[in-house]
């Protein structure tokens, strides 16, 4: 478990205080990383808290992705304590649902600001520290609606589109500096914050979580755990020679 270059290296999991970016952060403390959890929401702390009583290194900052000022502060406070990061995992992400002519400036900037930005912003920060090291990995959390398109969540999509254009445009800028770019396409995701939005709907998220499993080819929806998993993959030693790449897993539901 211990030998694909995880253990003992310094990992950003952004988002990492629930959903999709706690499974992230468990389970690269799971495989020995030293872990930052970075997030505006405080429950990161506790997480933390939980991941060090279990033995792991484990330590939250408050973050918000969108704010310069907080992301020049976050590095500054983890070169401070932890040194330079080996993995920066861009997780952090809202999903609020609008189509084009519901979606107005505000919605639109505060959207791009999380999803997009954020993740610029952390890799202008993190990845000086990587190309004076020699070696680094960054992983995107993109979306399928990115390739398919929602008009529902019309800049959701855009903003997941864009993520797509960032790993590949940073993969080929920062490969001579031993840094590999790569994003991790989920596919639809049973997490906290989805299941509150269905029961906002008024949808029993349950009922449609099984219905939506028994149709798809390896029949269910995909977990945090599996999503954490090929974040794994992306940032160990097992995928040296993978950078600008798109890994989809989403149990075949783009077989079309």
């Amino acid at each position: 478990m211990m030998g694909i270059g995880i253990a003992g290296r310094l990992v950003i999991v952004t988002g990492g205080s629930q959903g999709i970016g706690r499974a992230i952060v468990e389970r690269f403390a799971q495989f020995g990383a030293r872990v930052v959890i970075a997030d505006v929401d405080e429950a990161g702390s506790e997480t933390a808290r939980q991941l060090c009583e279990e033995g792991h290194e484990a330590h939250f900052v408050r973050c918000d992705v969108s704010s310069y000022d907080d992301i020049q502060a976050l590095a500054s406070e983890v070169q401070a304590k932890h040194g330079t990061v080996h993995t920066l995992v861009n997780n952090a992400g809202i999903f609020p649902r609008a189509d084009l002519l519901h979606t107005d400036e505000a919605f639109w900037e505060r959207l791009m600001g999380i999803n997009l930005k954020g993740a610029y912003l952390m890799c202008q920060a993190f990845v000086p520290g990587m190309i004076e090291q020699g070696v680094g990995s960054i992983v995107n959390i993109g979306s399928t609606h990115a390739r398919s398109g929602d008009p529902a969540a019309m800049a959701y999509a855009v903003s997941k589109g864009g993520l797509i254009t960032l790993t590949r445009n940073l993969a080929k800028g920062f490969a001579k500096h031993g840094i590999r770019v790569n994003c991790v396409q989920p596919g639809w995701v049973a997490s906290e914050g989805e299941t509150s939005r269905l029961r906002d709907a008024g949808v029993d998220p349950d009922k449609l979580f099984a219905d939506v499993s028994a149709r798809m080819p390896m029949g269910r929806i995909q977990t945090g755990q599996d999503i954490a998993d090929s974040v794994i993959f992306m940032a160990s030693s097992l995928s040296l020679q993978v950078t600008g790449q798109v890994l989809t897993v989403d149990g075949g539901s783009s077989l079309r």
